[in-house]
């Protein structure tokens, strides 16, 4: 989902501000956008004639928790920051046995704590830094990793859950799902499912949809093996700080863990700041 191809990663280092100010707004508009979209279409058009008056009730709690996750989680990432400006005075400092574990940082004319790695975007080190998001608009790190890990978890969930409701409803129409490959090649010419009674509209919401669940669920892959291994996104296989699966989750998404599922207003403080990093013990 926050893949940066080689052309954007050049964009982004030649020219920083003109990419924050270009490419942030689209990419926000572009989720927000879809999110409304597809909240509209599903509950407003699609659901209403797949589930009964008691399902569609329970439909429409459902896809409000996913939908007030998926914005809630995007929103934490961007307020909360991971900058290296969020420590304390005394935690910018290492300490003599640690200093061999921090390193200078040309840009920012000072000394980063381990696994800080500076951003052009941002203009500062990130504590932890995993990578930076256009569709957050900031860098993924310590502070906020568990809100972008719940991001694309409901982002996923949502889009697998339309999918599944757009089934339905293609099935209840009379849809052939083997005439799905040429559709896909014939969209073009207009050509709908064979003996489908449906529209060319709803015909290419339902190909969005497809399209567009590759974007998460690419990156909730890549954020599974990074909360499985305590990692980072450049860094993917990194073992060094694996503590565990249950430490690894207090780790990123703090006391509570997994249990911050329920909405990214629930308090779990990180067990540290960012700074001090405890290390896999050596077998």
């Amino acid at each position: 989902m926050c893949y940066v191809n080689s052309f954007c990663q050049y964009y982004a280092n030649r020219y920083p501000k003109n990419f924050v100010r270009i490419v942030h707004p689209l990419s926000i508009a572009f989720v927000l956008c879809s999110t409304a979209f597809f909240f509209s279409l599903q509950m407003f058009y699609i659901a209403p004639k797949v589930f009964g008056d008691f399902a569609y009730k329970l439909y429409w709690i459902l896809v409000t928790f996913i939908t007030h996750n998926i914005l809630g989680n995007m929103l934490a990432c961007y307020v909360t920051s991971s900058s290296v400006n969020t420590l304390s005075k005394d935690s910018r400092c290492p300490s003599p046995e640690d200093e061999p574990l921090w390193h200078y940082c040309k840009s920012c004319k000072k000394l980063r704590a381990p696994r800080s790695w500076h951003c052009v975007l941002c203009n500062t080190c990130i504590l932890r830094r995993d990578h930076h998001c256009i569709f957050t608009g900031t860098c993924i790190g310590h502070n906020n990793q568990r809100y972008f890990f719940w991001f694309t978890f409901y982002s996923t969930l949502g889009l697998v859950t339309s999918f599944a409701t757009f089934c339905m409803f293609i099935l209840q129409n009379g849809g052939n799902f083997m005439s799905l490959p040429s559709l896909i090649l014939n969209l073009i010419s207009r050509i709908i499912f064979q003996n489908y009674t449906g529209n060319t509209f709803e015909t290419i919401a339902f190909l969005f949809n497809i399209s567009v669940s590759y974007m998460p669920a690419f990156m909730l892959a890549y954020q599974m093996q990074i909360l499985s291994q305590n990692s980072s996104y450049y860094n993917i296989y990194d073992c060094t700080y694996d503590l565990g699966f249950r430490k690894n989750c207090q780790t990123i998404m703090g006391k509570r863990g997994l249990w911050t599922f329920i909405s990214p207003l629930l308090r779990s403080p990180l067990p540290h700041d960012g700074a001090h990093w405890q290390m896999k013990q050596s077998d």
